[in-house]
């Protein structure tokens, strides 16, 4: 009777399902330590790279001294006129910047180089670098034509970049604007709490940690940040402005940091002419007071053999990791029948 009674009281059901949580919250346990596990190798996995890397590059900067004073781009080879390519591609970097004002250096100071084909296919980025690159562009368009092809997109300071050019030419598909500045950060005390860890901060002043994720953002923190970025984000719609000579309407209905594709752009006068690159590649040998456009050479960066060695590294270290974790959470998927969304 005991024994029918306790049968009763926890069926088998009831005891299938409870072994089957502990089964879940094993294998649940083993993969988040597995993610750690991998997480860590692939911290280390990098610095071993960038230490390989960096003694690398030291080893042959010492048996080569003016290597470091070389282009690192490509140069024609032809003593005739030319179109130069300089591409913008990606988020826009400090390295990224001062890559492309020195191959504009050198278009400018090339005799052979009648103007240059400015592509542009970029998000954005960095504020300074960005303004460094207008600056640049603005000032060699004195001496020579720099004409801007959008590829896909000049969005924020890719766009800021290349306001100052003397035309710019966008693809009918491409994506342009965003005329405005984003400031990101997270706040993590609730974590610093979780983990009973307690950090000290001494500073001279109220906003001198102004954004740590250590503490809460107060709304004083945020009034101050936002009148920090909106000082930025008028001296963007100002350059802007001076250099596609754009009316406060056009400037007021893009500043709410939207983007608008070409043909858009073209009536509010924020790009010159909707085409291809042919198109772009016309309008240069125009300026240069060419009737035909000669050869376009592109300036391609050089990759050094320390260079291609860590991106192999980089590249085999950042497969494996990919690799172990989409089989974590696949086998997380397959057991909590939650459907996997592709496009």
């Amino acid at each position: 009777m005991n024994s029918l009674s306790h049968d009763q009281n926890h069926p088998p059901e009831k005891r299938s399902n409870k072994f089957l949580g502990t089964i879940k919250s094993v294998f649940a346990t083993i993969g988040a330590l597995t993610i750690a596990f991998i997480l860590l190798l692939s911290l280390i996995t990098g610095f071993a790279i960038y230490s390989i890397s960096s003694g690398m590059k030291s080893i042959s900067t010492s048996l080569n001294p003016s290597m470091a004073s070389k282009l690192s781009f490509t140069l024609p080879h032809l003593n005739s006129p030319y179109i130069a390519g300089i591409r913008l591609e990606g988020e826009i970097s400090s390295d990224i910047a001062e890559n492309v004002i020195q191959k504009l250096n050198n278009a400018r100071d090339d005799k052979n180089a009648i103007g240059i084909l400015f592509e542009v296919n970029s998000p954005g980025g960095s504020v300074v670098a960005s303004q460094e690159i207008y600056d640049t562009i603005k000032d060699i368009t004195k001496q020579k034509p720099i004409v801007t092809y959008v590829r896909e997109v000049a969005a924020s300071g890719a766009y800021y970049s290349s306001a100052s050019s003397s035309k710019i030419v966008a693809n009918r598909g491409s994506i342009i604007g965003s005329i405005g500045v984003i400031m990101n950060g997270f706040e993590a005390d609730k974590l610093i709490q979780f983990l009973k860890v307690n950090p000290v901060v001494i500073k001279t002043g109220a906003l001198k940690d102004t954004g740590s994720p250590t503490r809460p953002m107060t709304e004083k923190d945020k009034q101050y940040l936002q009148e920090l970025i909106e000082e930025t984000r008028m001296q963007f719609a100002d350059d802007v402005k001076q250099a596609r000579k754009t009316s406060d309407s056009t400037m007021k209905f893009m500043s709410d940091g939207r983007v608008i594709l070409g043909p858009q752009a073209l009536n509010l006068k924020l790009v010159d002419a909707v085409g291809t690159k042919q198109t772009a590649l016309e309008q240069v040998a125009s300026l240069a007071k060419f009737k035909t456009a000669p050869d376009l050479f592109y300036y391609e960066d050089i990759q050094s053999f320390s260079d291609l060695f860590t991106q192999k590294l980089s590249g085999s270290a950042a497969h494996i990791l990919r690799e172990s974790i989409l089989g974590i959470t696949s086998f997380s998927q397959s057991n909590s029948r939650v459907p996997k969304a592709e496009y």
